[in-house]
């Protein structure tokens, strides 16, 4: 079989990288406008509608008679709500609150919201004669912040920094090449997680943001390691080509650059077991083990198959631009 030179591996890689970004741009875009956003949004970014049940021990002693006359008033509308949350906003007072998407018609759960105070009314007043009846069902719409949120705003500084150190060391101990390379890595593996999210529908809470973070660290790390190991051969191999020299660092680090990103994800989806586990809640450990997936892939996608070629072509295109000055001086 011919081997395949690194500028055509490079199209190839690339032309992959480009598709799914596309796709996954694409697909985001078209599901913004006909489903709830560009990303499966969740947790706290979610954006949702709701009918919230106020009501007191006095007015329900039991919580099945509240909810079956919700689910009863639902049902006849026709509505389907996703989630159902049962809480107390006082010492004295229980919420019981249904969740509905934000595709659901407002009108309708208006409609039946105004049917469940009414039925909560004729319920209690057969017992209730003399005092008032607190218990009342409410309708709201509440719209995900996305970008408002601290935990964004911390996982942008940590990202910030992370890079910066990463060019200025990068700069200083392997010149501009180098630095154009880990930039452009960088930015490929985090569009590529990003389309990954958007393609899957894997839903985008705050650990999105951790995993994000612990991407680029390891792309960082594993783009570094990559360009150490590149440098020492040139030294140790004077008469390779770039070409030569990135392809046998690229597999010399190979081990390396799949472990470490495999490794962090585990610890990572461990710990978010353990924090499912302490709340009796494990169905919330599949979100961050799907983002651990898409991580994983991501980064070793691009420190393995992509940053070897991407640093050919930044190298031979800097070379190019240092040679054109010594050409003209000898015409």
């Amino acid at each position: 079989m011919t081997k395949l030179n690194p500028a055509l591996k490079l199209r190839i890689i690339a032309v992959i990288s480009f598709a799914l970004i596309v796709i996954g741009m694409a697909l985001g875009t078209i599901l913004h406008f006909v489903s709830n956003g560009f990303f499966n949004y969740g947790g706290e970014y979610a954006s949702y509608k709701s009918v919230t049940i106020s009501y007191s021990y006095i007015d329900f002693q039991n919580r099945d008679d509240i909810e079956e006359i919700c689910t009863t008033a639902f049902d006849e509308a026709g509505l389907k709500y996703y989630a159902k949350l049962d809480g107390s906003s006082f010492s004295d007072e229980k919420q019981l609150e249904f969740r509905f998407s934000t595709g659901t018609d407002s009108e309708a759960l208006e409609a039946v919201t105004e049917k469940i105070n009414t039925k909560i009314t004729e319920t209690l007043s057969e017992f209730i004669e003399s005092q008032v009846i607190q218990a009342n069902a409410l309708f709201s719409e509440h719209q995900g912040l996305l970008g408002g949120g601290y935990s964004l705003w911390r996982a942008a500084v940590a990202l910030a920094v992370i890079v910066a150190v990463q060019i200025i060391y990068t700069m200083i101990r392997f010149r501009f090449s180098a630095a154009f390379t880990a930039i452009a890595i960088d930015l490929h593996n985090l569009a590529l997680y990003a389309a990954l999210l958007a393609i899957c529908r894997i839903p985008v809470t705050s650990s999105v943001l951790v995993f994000g973070v612990i991407l680029t660290l390891v792309t960082v790390i594993g783009v570094t390691f990559t360009l150490e190991r590149i440098k020492r051969n040139a030294k140790d191999n004077s008469s390779l080509s770039v070409e030569d020299l990135a392809e046998l660092s690229a597999r010399q680090t190979l081990k390396t650059n799949i472990a470490l990103p495999a490794l962090l994800a585990i610890v990572a989806v461990l710990f978010f077991v353990a924090v499912a586990i302490s709340s009796l809640s494990i169905s919330t450990a599949l979100v961050p083990m799907a983002l651990a997936l898409a991580s994983f892939a991501a980064s070793v996608y691009g420190n393995v198959l992509l940053m070897p070629y991407v640093y050919i072509f930044i190298k031979n295109i800097g070379r190019k631009i240092a040679a054109k000055p010594s050409k003209k001086k000898g015409n």
